[in-house]
Order: C-alpha cells, then sequence, then structure tokens
C-alpha cells in the first residue's frame, strides 16, 4: 500500500514538475555547403548556410543559428546534428537551433 502511494505521489509531482524551454529535438543528417549565400533574417541583410539532406538535393537556405561548427569556406561538411525546437521564443529569434553532434565528413570543394 505504502509503494502505490509513494508511486502516486511521484506520479503526481512529475505531472506538476515546470517544462523545460525545449520543446523538442530530432537527429538528422545534413551537407553543409562550402559558399554561404545573402540571406535576409528577420530585417537584418547577413549570410546563410545552405544544407541539403542528400548530395543530390537542391540547396537550401538555413535560418537557424548552428552550434559547434567552425565552418570554413571553400570546405563542404557531411554533419550530423540535432535539430531542438524551442518554444515562447522571442518574435526576432528563431524557434530553431542546430546542434552539431559530429562531422561525419569535411572536404575542399572544388
Amino acid at each position: 500500500m505504502r509503494l502505490a502511494l509513494l508511486a502516486a505521489s511521484v506520479l503526481s509531482l512529475a505531472a506538476c514538475a515546470t517544462t523545460p524551454t525545449d520543446h523538442g529535438s530530432r537527429s538528422r543528417l545534413l551537407y553543409i555547403a562550402g559558399t554561404k549565400v545573402p540571406c535576409t533574417n528577420g530585417v537584418m541583410k547577413t549570410e546563410c548556410l545552405q544544407y541539403r539532406e542528400t548530395p543530390k538535393d537542391a540547396w537550401q537556405i538555413n535560418y537557424a543559428p548552428v552550434e559547434g561548427l567552425d565552418w570554413k569556406a571553400g570546405n563542404e561538411y557531411l554533419v550530423k546534428i540535432t535539430e531542438v525546437h524551442a518554444k515562447n521564443v522571442p518574435a526576432d529569434a528563431s524557434p530553431v537551433t542546430w546542434h552539431v553532434d559530429k562531422i561525419v565528413e569535411q572536404h575542399p570543394v572544388p
């Protein structure tokens, strides 16, 4: 009986716990281009990384911050990332952040 009450108490407390700012995440394997392209992130003009999921896909513009990648122009990367979706972000911030878990490949592009 005590075990059942203890289990119920723990579950009740767990349900009342505050939720983290991360709304969810997923792992992805992405190619990162060796060149950046002009883009507009909100009202600010900047240069953005390009990515694709397979070598045959068209390059897409990445507006999300990339943490853990020391990107160098002229190098193409294959990286394993964790894509984190946050909630309650400011209007001028991206709700998505990429965390590089591993650089699988890095090579110069001709």
